[in-house]
């Protein structure tokens, strides 16, 4: 396989205009590209996504000769988030913080490669194909990192100062490349930009005169990317530009509500002696709870006539925004009071919790792993070794991030 310099430059800030350091990675880029056809390993991934896998391994190494900021970012919120520079991997004895590192490179790779799966969950970062692979990635940025050109191109992120009222066109521009370019946030943010790409073809069907279209088009991008988180962290785009720019973190830790509980968590817990959590595995029997346990009534057409396909449902309440309803996925969930668990789906299927965007709402999602109550979830790629805790549960909040995007802030 082969780069072209238009598939090189679609990755880069600077895009179109071609630079003599362009020119220099671009030669990088392919020279690893036949390292990966000489070694004959991961084959099965079509040409496309090892493209974007080197293209991205790439751009990490020219944001890390530049110190343009992207990995950096990533890597303190990291940090601060789950005490590792990178997620998953343990930190090596030899790793220095915004310098090459060899797990930097596996991770990008095994990301890359996640992110453009037909499905999640399926390639284990500790594939031994991969971690051969990012071994001789790494050895040839290494030999080459003291001589490589600095790429020019990242400057406009760090000539960027979000006060300066003069630079509204520069901090666009990096918005832009950000959230719809950039090597490390586009591959996680791909099912945000296939949906934003379904409406950008429908507004040009519907409006055939370009120039009728641009301004919607216009619209559109700049909505998706106000709205919609990247990268995988889920993070908004003014968190990672707040990152990346003034090198401030965002905060995460939720303030102790101490308002009046929600008429409905005081039902909840009235009816089962305390816990914030109940379990229906049929839609009769959640109909007969909320009507005698939670105090509603009886109601003829039911009170969630909705829900009369669906079976096994989790009820759970939040002091502060009260209850939620989620159904399938009882069957999960590893809980005294649930007799619908069922361990071998938990093994099988119980994933999808965090790699489907909308099986299980963020809230019950936190609250299920916070507290232990999927010990025998398990993602694709994983064994399952009996007494051993699993890859999904030592980091469920990475993956969910990772997978539920705008899904993970709850509402």
């Amino acid at each position: 396989m082969e780069i072209s310099l238009k598939e090189f430059m679609a990755s880069q800030p600077n895009n179109p205009n071609v630079t003599e350091s362009d020119k220099y990675y671009l030669l990088l880029a392919n020279r690893l590209c036949k390292i990966w056809d000489n070694a004959r390993i991961l084959l099965n991934v079509g040409d496309d996504t090892r493209k974007r896998v080197v293209l991205a391994v790439t751009g990490y190494y020219q944001d890390i000769i530049a110190d343009a900021g992207v990995w950096r970012s990533f890597s303190t919120m990291c940090q601060q988030l789950y005490g590792r520079p990178v997620p998953i991997y343990d930190r090596p004895e030899d790793y220095i913080d915004s310098e090459l590192n060899e797990i930097d490179v596996r991770f990008i790779m095994w990301y890359v490669l996640e992110c453009y799966c037909a499905e999640n969950g399926t390639i284990s970062p500790y594939d031994e194909d991969l971690l051969g692979l990012s071994h001789k990635f790494f050895n040839v940025l290494d030999a080459v990192y003291d001589d490589a050109p600095t790429p020019v191109e990242y400057n406009m992120i760090m000539d960027v100062e979000l006060d300066d009222s003069e630079q509204t066109k520069q901090i666009y521009d990096l918005s832009y490349w950000l959230f719809w370019n950039c090597y490390f946030l586009r591959p996680a943010a791909m099912p945000t930009l296939q949906r934003a790409a379904v409406e950008a073809h429908k507004i040009i069907h519907e409006h055939p005169e370009r120039s009728d279209a641009e301004p919607l088009l216009l619209e559109l991008n700049e909505r998706i990317m106000s709205e919609n988180p990247t990268g995988p962290l889920s993070l908004s785009l003014g968190e990672w530009i707040e990152m990346i720019v003034n090198n401030k973190m965002p905060q995460f830790a939720e303030e102790e509500f101490k308002g009046e509980p929600h008429k409905f968590y005081a039902a909840l817990t009235h009816a089962t002696g305390g816990i914030p959590i109940a379990f229906c595995d049929s839609y009769e029997a959640l109909e007969d709870f909320v009507s005698n346990a939670l105090g509603w009534g009886t109601n003829k057409e039911g009170h969630l006539p909705q829900m009369k396909k669906f079976s096994n449902f989790v009820l759970y309440a939040d002091p502060k925004k009260g209850l939620l309803i989620a159904h399938d996925v009882a069957q999960f969930i590893k809980h005294p009071d649930n007799p619908a668990y069922d361990a071998e789906k938990a093994k099988t299927a119980g994933h999808s919790m965090l790699t489907r965007q909308g099986v299980c709402p963020i809230d019950l999602v936190k609250y299920v792993f916070e507290n232990g109550y999927a010990p025998d979830v398990r993602m694709p790629f994983e064994s399952d070794d009996t007494g051993k805790s699993s890859i999904l549960n030592d980091h469920w909040d990475f993956f969910a991030r990772l997978y539920l995007q705008s899904f993970y802030q709850p509402d």
